[in-house]
């Protein structure tokens, strides 16, 4: 059986308010209007809903127990436009994220898991990547946002600054090169290096400036975090390049010895970055703009 919802409404205030005139007047209808409507609930329900006298008219047991239900009804209708609407304004969707060692070791994971926690009908698919293949990435289509070195080759891409990045060598404590306040790239190639997965983002960077000097590294062993890697150095099994913000404090301070590069590339730009010749999803959008804010919180606060 249908009702109608404006109905059932009008049937409740004539309960409530104690007549159809007083209920007319609050609903800013006429009195034969509402008398009307509420004629037409009857004769769909069957039953008499209300006693109407001079006096002016009274709700029947029926019109009773029909008014608690009606108002069951109207509150859940409520609850659904409630419901309708949020989701209206809610966001969801995939992201797909590409980004460098670095950025996944140090600085992403607190800006990700913040995003999550409040936006929890998106899903980030995360993707460790070089920069350049990053960039061409983005502009293949093949992601949506990434975070990679300033250097990378950015045509067609809108970037901005998401953190600054300065690789460093870490040598055990007594190791002579520990002792020098910066070196050269270039001269400590001959060392034995403890190195990440040769699949990592930051083995091919390094790779790719040895062999632009005609050397090779010597790496031996592979590990596949930047906190291994630091301990393995500590212990006196070689030295390692690995950014400065991904070295733990307390290993920092005491346990190795950190270098400083000449090197011009071993300071960094980390930028986050997205084509510009396609449309942003808004999902897309909403953690672009949340890094964006994030960021410029963390420049304040230096």
């Amino acid at each position: 059986m249908h009702y109608d919802l404006v109905d059932l409404r009008l049937f409740i205030q004539a309960v409530e308010r104690g007549g159809i005139a007083p209920a007319a007047r609050h609903a800013n209808i006429s009195v034969s209007a509402l008398s009307e409507r509420i004629k037409t609930l009857e004769q769909r329900a069957g039953v008499q809903l209300l006693t109407r006298s001079a006096r002016g008219s009274r709700p029947t047991q029926d019109g009773l127990e029909f008014a608690a239900l009606a108002r069951a009804v109207v509150l859940q209708t409520e609850r659904l436009d409630g419901a309708v609407a949020n989701w209206k304004g809610r966001i969801s969707g995939t992201i797909r994220l590409k980004a460098n060692s670095t950025a996944i070791s140090s600085f992403l994971p607190d800006v990700l898991a913040s995003f999550l926690a409040r936006h929890p009908e998106i899903v980030i698919d995360l993707e460790e990547e070089t920069s350049e293949v990053i960039a061409s990435a983005l502009r293949a289509g093949d992601a949506d946002i990434g975070i990679c070195a300033g250097t990378a080759n950015l045509d067609g891409l809108a970037a901005t600054l998401f953190r600054v990045d300065q690789l460093v060598l870490i040598t055990p404590i007594g190791h002579p090169l520990g002792q020098a306040r910066s070196v050269a790239f270039e001269n400590i190639t001959s060392e034995r290096f403890i190195g990440l997965d040769r699949h990592s983002a930051i083995n091919t960077f390094l790779l790719t400036h040895a062999a632009r000097l005609g050397r090779s590294i010597n790496i031996r062993l592979r590990l596949r975090s930047f906190e291994s890697v630091c301990r393995m150095v500590a212990a006196g099994a070689g030295v390692a390049v690995l950014p400065l913000n991904t070295i733990p404090p307390g290993v920092r301070d005491s346990e190795v010895n950190v270098v400083r590069f000449t090197d011009e590339w071993a300071m960094r730009n980390l930028v986050v970055c997205y084509p510009l010749d396609r449309p942003v999803s808004p999902p897309t959008q909403k953690l672009l703009n949340e890094i964006a804010a994030e960021s410029q919180a963390m420049q304040r606060s230096t």
